[in-house]
């Protein structure tokens, strides 16, 4: 029994040194910046017209990693993970909000500083309701020295339907945690709550029948195909909520495939040889079909950017155009226009 007592002392000194040399090489790292974040998102994002699969510009917020250096490098592993998402159907990496067809997706990638890399795909990196891999490398250090990990994650919001409205409340959360070489750190990235409200923006016209008189024009005022006379303001009265882009599709009611410039008479006209464009900025406008769909043939931007809300006039302008050999009589035409809130 004497000969295996310092044996069995011997080990246990062994065993304690190789514990105190691994534990200086795997000092536990804090995760803290702007941690716990809750988006708050602006309100009409998705105007009404907004097409399917529309996406909001970033919510970001960076996530500071500060681990201590020792003699030895050290590879660090962190999981992320939205364990709590419901995924949007057919969608591994879009998760549901509360707000009926809006979805949110998490990206992430370096941050300032940083060059970590995940364990399957490049940056930026779709975050998932399973575990996602994230490997930095703690370089080795003479003297403890913190080293700090910067990532940046970001909230992408989309339209996934129509009929988004509401107030946004929940969304899914998302952790990152340390599990190499210890599970030492972990924290929520977004907590799960954001703010902001959907609803469905619009204007309302209050020209809804403009009737424009035209000067008498003259054959030699028109002496060429081509030639225009007679400019003529026609002004569009709306009321807008705020935060609308509102663009606009003319069609030609007398001929609805009319997908050029000239705007036809109507058939009770007696005139022959002419018809009419209307310009907007000093541009003539295409006709199109009489639709809201995005991106529809002749639409153009009605105002210049988004409404700040309230009555607005847009400034239109009709004029004469030589079609053909002239014949005097009367010339009437009609146009109808189509708004789209994007």
């Amino acid at each position: 029994m004497l000969k295996i007592g310092p044996s069995i002392v011997f080990c246990l000194l062994q065993v304690t040194v190789g514990a105190s040399v691994s534990l200086g090489a795997t000092t536990p790292c804090t995760i803290g910046g702007a941690v716990n974040f809750a988006p708050a998102v602006a309100d009409n994002l998705f105007p009404r017209d907004a097409p399917i699969g529309k996406e909001s510009p970033p919510y970001s917020t960076i996530v500071e990693i500060d681990c201590i250096a020792d003699t030895v490098a050290v590879k660090l592993s962190f999981y992320v993970r939205a364990p709590d998402g419901v995924n949007v159907p057919g969608s591994t990496y879009n998760f549901q909000t509360n707000v009926p067809n809006v979805a949110v997706r998490y990206d992430i990638e370096n941050g300032p500083s940083t060059s970590c890399s995940p364990y399957s795909e490049g940056w930026p990196s779709h975050v998932k309701q399973a575990n996602r891999t994230i490997n930095c490398t703690l370089t080795a250090s003479a003297q403890p020295k913190t080293q700090i990990f910067n990532l940046k994650m970001s909230a992408y919001f989309l339209k996934t339907g129509n009929g988004t409205t509401g107030n946004l409340t929940t969304i899914a959360p998302v952790v990152i945690n340390e599990y190499t070489p210890d599970v030492s750190a972990t924290a929520n990235v977004f907590s799960g709550a954001a703010t902001g409200k959907f609803s469905v923006s619009a204007c309302t016209v209050t020209t809804t029948s403009i009737a424009v008189t035209m000067p008498k024009t003259y054959t030699y005022r028109l002496p060429q195909v081509g030639s225009t006379d007679g400019e003529t303001s026609l002004n569009i009265g709306l009321n807008c909520d705020p935060g609308v882009k509102v663009y606009t599709t003319l069609t030609d009611v007398s001929t609805p495939t009319n997908q050029t410039t000239i705007l036809s008479l109507s058939p009770d006209s007696t005139a022959q040889g002419i018809g009419y464009q209307i310009l907007f900025g000093g541009t003539p406008v295409t006709f199109g079909p009489d639709s809201a769909v995005v991106a529809n043939t002749g639409q153009f931007m009605m105002t210049p950017a988004q409404t700040t809300g309230g009555p607005l006039t847009v400034p239109l302008t009709a004029r004469y155009i030589r079609t053909g050999k002239i014949n005097s009589g009367s010339a009437n035409a009609k146009a109808t226009f189509t708004m789209s809130y994007q």
